[in-house]
């Protein structure tokens, strides 16, 4: 079968198949969130859905400043969990990066990181082993919480605000069963349009303005 999910204004997301278009295969309504994000008041618009690598997952970008993971078995979707106090604006993009984990040959081994940019800038998560699977390799063992820049980046990236606490809290076991977390934030300064990435650790991000920025994604 040759599966497309589109999202849109409706707040909702479909899985079809395209051999048989009469109707959706399966689909989930988004409701707003109710975490207390400052942006609740916004419908949860998808802006931009990205496949995981395994293809057993999707990440939508939100307009209340969320993102949605669901899961795919089968012909059907199912909401697995929403990613919320990273953004405080509306989400415009998600990325399941291409560069990730070498310590392992399992496709679903990068499944549990995932990059959100927005309004505000960008977030790379963790969206943990209760989701992605144990078989996920836990992105904190080899990414490190600090960015390098390319050559082509105006801003110092020494000056970006990270959480530190966050950075200096034990991490949890790779075989733990954790939920979502954030593991560091850019301040791109830009309202962004959309990401992507290659498979040698460099984040492409395009914004508002005339210029592609290239960021530098070290590794442990």
């Amino acid at each position: 079968a040759h599966d497309l999910v589109p999202g849109g204004t409706d707040c909702a997301i479909r899985l079809w198949d395209v051999s048989r278009p009469q109707r959706p295969s399966s689909s989930v309504q988004i409701s707003g969130d109710e975490s207390g994000n400052s942006q609740v008041c916004n419908p949860p618009f998808v802006n931009q859905i990205a496949f995981s690598k395994h293809g057993t997952l999707i990440a939508a970008a939100l307009g209340d400043g969320t993102a949605s993971i669901l899961g795919i078995k089968g012909r059907s979707i199912s909401q697995r969990c929403r990613l919320s106090g990273g953004h405080s604006s509306s989400v415009a993009s998600v990325l399941f990066p291409s560069f990730g984990s070498e310590t392992s040959s399992n496709i679903a081994a990068n499944d549990r990181l995932l990059v959100t940019g927005g309004s505000d800038g960008i977030m790379f998560w963790d969206i943990g082993s209760e989701v992605a699977g144990k078989n996920a390799v836990d992105p904190s063992t080899w990414l490190c919480c600090a960015p390098s820049s390319a050559d082509n980046i105006a801003e110092d990236l020494s000056s970006l605000s990270l959480d530190e606490q966050k950075r200096k809290k034990k991490q949890p076991r790779n075989n733990e069963n954790v939920g979502p977390r954030v593991l560091f934030g850019i301040a791109h300064g830009e309202k962004i349009n959309t990401i992507t990435s290659d498979d040698d650790r460099t984040l492409f991000v395009a914004d508002t303005s005339d210029d592609v920025t290239a960021y530098m994604i070290a590794r442990n």
